[in-house]
């Protein structure tokens, strides 16, 4: 049973990971929702500006004010809201490829391999069942954070819906393959027959 676990969670891992590098890097949306591009000499005023006052890396919201400062920007209210990120990287460093995003995916679809093993037989008692029960964690993962970052976050709408919808998409794949590996269990046994 574990070796089967270890098995499923390893494949559906797997599956994310390509399923992330396509929808993330190689299909156009999250690129075209996420880089809006200015002409030139807006993007060289900008970046003299920020790069005078910017030096610290996050995330800044701007305009952002505590309530006693209000009265130094009149207007403030009827501002338009922006973020800038700086991580600290220039375009010839490039962002340093982390191992821990990699490690996360297989951790959560062997959690989810495991969970689907656990669980009883009404959710295990067809493939389809399997399949949902995994795709739900993507359901609540979008609802939790992306769709909830809606009202929170200074990303824009249409960028956390992308991320809202890959988030389903990505758990319904990972479905698909642990759903397959991890079937039902094996009359009179606590064993689990494969897909």
């Amino acid at each position: 049973m574990t070796k089967n676990i270890l098995i499923a969670g390893l494949l559906g891992g797997i599956a994310m990971t390509v399923w992330l590098v396509v929808s993330n890097a190689m299909l156009p949306f999250k690129s075209e929702l996420m880089h809006k591009r200015l002409p030139l000499e807006d993007q060289l005023a900008l970046h003299g500006a920020l790069a005078a006052h910017v030096t610290e890396t996050g995330l800044y919201s701007v305009p952002y004010l505590p309530h006693g400062d209000e009265d130094r920007f009149p207007d403030y209210r009827d501002q338009p809201v922006y973020a800038v990120h700086y991580d600290g990287t220039t375009h010839g460093a490039g962002s340093p490829l982390s191992a821990m995003p990699f490690a996360a995916i297989f951790a959560s679809a062997l959690l989810a391999a495991w969970m689907l093993a656990s669980a009883g037989d009404g959710v295990r008692s067809g493939y389809l069942r399997r399949v949902l029960f995994i795709a739900a964690i993507g359901v609540i993962m979008a609802l939790a954070d992306d769709v909830l970052q809606m009202s929170f976050g200074p990303q824009p709408r249409d960028y956390l819906t992308f991320l809202a919808v890959n988030n389903v998409v990505t758990w319904l794949i990972a479905g698909l393959v642990i759903g397959g590996r991890i079937g039902e269990r094996r009359p009179g046994t606590d064993a689990v027959r494969s897909g």
